[in-house]
This record gives structure tokens, sequence and C-alpha cells, in this order.
């Protein structure tokens, strides 16, 4: 439903049209993703202790000193996951932008010019979406050296198809509308048409789009560093704890337990984020349900009284 029926619905109706709002979803999203970013900032600047030296005995159980206890070296579990948070939601982040910014740009160029410039375009997005993400970032790894950087940059280029292809149909559909033909017709650049015009209209799928993406990596993120292949030591990474602390499984399975629940939060955090911007952004829709049950349909007006007993007079 667009705003301007949206309000002309509202006017006959003798209401005042109701404020889009974010749904619980977003909320949701939102505040994991706030919580696990405040305490990541509490542990980079004021850590409770030292996440790379010993602080505690081997193994300890959860204490006022240390409230998720210590590994198996004696550093603080507390401390070390949060700061696996913080290296997550960064390379999440960071390497969602960059497969925004170089998708959006191609797919942009892809589906205003069109052509044969297009269909180029669109063969290399394909060839890129057949490759596995896992199996570029771990070919990068190899090629330029492990860590953050070098993954966020595999991930962002495995990615970047992803929102070329999204961005593009939007863009094709556009293109022919009136404002854009006008700005063409008027002499205006074909790159300031694509920014002014054409980019401003696309945000809903790229939003939705970068949160989806940042979820992903989470995971690949994960799986490489349970692999050996991501974040290095002494850096501390979910994945990789979960892969040191495997054989200390039995004697401390916090050391597994809590490690998973970071990754699996901040994926899930990152889904609700897009399920959230999705419906916020998406037009209204009139509801089929409401809360009450069925919304009922409005039958024929019945007759009005006056007028009815009013031709019956005059036909007497």
């Amino acid at each position: 439903m667009t705003v301007t029926r949206e309000l002309a619905l509202a006017k006959v109706a003798g209401k005042r049209p109701s404020r889009r709002k974010f749904g619980p979803a977003f909320w949701s999203g939102a505040g994991i993703l706030g919580v696990i970013l405040i305490l990541a900032g509490w542990m980079t600047l004021w850590p409770l202790h030292d996440p790379f030296v010993a602080s505690g005995p081997a193994l300890a159980a959860p204490s006022l000193d240390h409230p998720l206890g210590t590994d198996n070296l004696g550093r603080d579990t507390f401390t070390r996951l949060a700061l696996a948070a913080r290296t997550s939601l960064i390379i999440s982040g960071a390497a969602a932008l960059l497969g925004a910014v170089i998708g959006t740009f191609f797919g942009l160029v892809a589906g205003y010019v069109g052509g044969w410039v297009d269909a180029v375009i669109m063969r290399v997005v394909d060839a890129v979406l057949a490759l596995p993400a896992i199996l570029v970032a771990l070919v990068v790894g190899v090629v330029i050296g492990n860590g953050p950087w070098p993954l966020i940059l595999a991930l962002g280029l495995v990615f970047a198809p992803g929102f070329a292809r999204v961005m593009r149909a939007p863009v094709i559909a556009l293109r022919e509308r009136d404002f854009v033909l006008a700005a063409t017709l008027s002499g205006v650049r074909p790159a300031r048409v694509i920014v002014e015009h054409l980019l401003p209209n696309v945000l809903t799928p790229l939003f939705v789009q970068f949160a989806s993406v940042a979820s992903q990596v989470v995971l690949i993120e994960a799986a490489l560093s349970y692999l050996g292949q991501g974040v290095q030591a002494p850096e501390p990474s979910a994945g990789r704890m979960i892969s040191e602390f495997t054989r200390f499984m039995q004697l401390q399975p916090l050391l597994i337990i809590l490690p998973s629940l970071v990754i699996i939060l901040l994926s899930a955090a990152w889904n609700l984020l897009a399920d959230g911007m999705q419906d916020y952004l998406a037009p209204r829709r009139e509801p089929a349900f409401s809360l009450g049950g069925r919304t009922k349909r409005r039958g024929p007006a019945a007759p009005d009284r006056t007028t009815t007993s009013t031709q019956h007079t005059r036909t007497e």
C-alpha cells in the first residue's frame, strides 16, 4: 500500500494514519547486537583481566573474580569471549559493507546501462556465485595469509555478486520511470542519475541484504577459525575456542557452550535485524487477519429507512 493510498483511506475513514514502527524482530536483533557491542567495548577499554595472560588456576569454575571461569591456561573466559564477539562483529560488518559497496556499484551499472555491459557483469556474477564462500576464503588465506583483514577481503568479494544481483532488479524497473527519463533527457550525466535518482530508491533491498550477509559471514568466520584458517592466536575467536577446548569438554563444558552461544546469538541477531528492516521498509498491505480474528468484510450498505419510506409513499 502506497503512502498516498494510505492517507486517502485514512481520510475517508476519518482516522489519522498510524505511523510506521519497527517491530519486535528489529528491536530484538538490535538489542542483542547492542549488548554485545557494549560488552565488547567494555572489555576492550577496561578488561577485568588481561585476556592474553593467565590470571587464575586452569579450568576454574565461575566465581566472583572470574564470572565465567578460566580456560586451560588460566585466562579469563569472560574477557576473551567479549573480545571474540567483538572480532566476529567487526568481521561480519566490514565484510558485508565491502560486499555492499562493490556489489551495489556493479548492480547499478548493469541495471542502468543494460546491453552487453549488463550481460558481461551478470555472467561474472553467476561464475562467482557458483564458488563456495568458504573455499574462496581458504584460497585467499593461503595466498595472502590468514587474519581478520584477509578474511574481510575474501568474504567481501565473495558476497559482492549477491548484492549486484539484488540491486540490478529494482534498477531495471526504475530506469523507465518518468523521473529517470526526465533527468536523462535534460542532460544529466549517467553517474549523477545513478547516485541521485536510482540509489536512494533501492536502499530497502540493500539494507536487508546487508544484514542477511552479515549473518552468513558470522558462521563462515567461525567455521574458518575452527579449521585454523581464520583469526589467529593470540587474538580470541569463538570458532577457534571451540576447536581448542573440545578436549576439555567433560572437565569444563562451559568452554564449548559459551562460544557456541556467542556464534548463535550474533547470527540470530543479524537475521532478526534483516527481518525487522524488511517488515519496516516494505510497502504496507491490508492484513487478512486481525488480532481479534478474521477481519469482517463489509457487505452492501443498508438502505436508508427514510428514503425507502418516502419512495413507498410516492408510489402509493
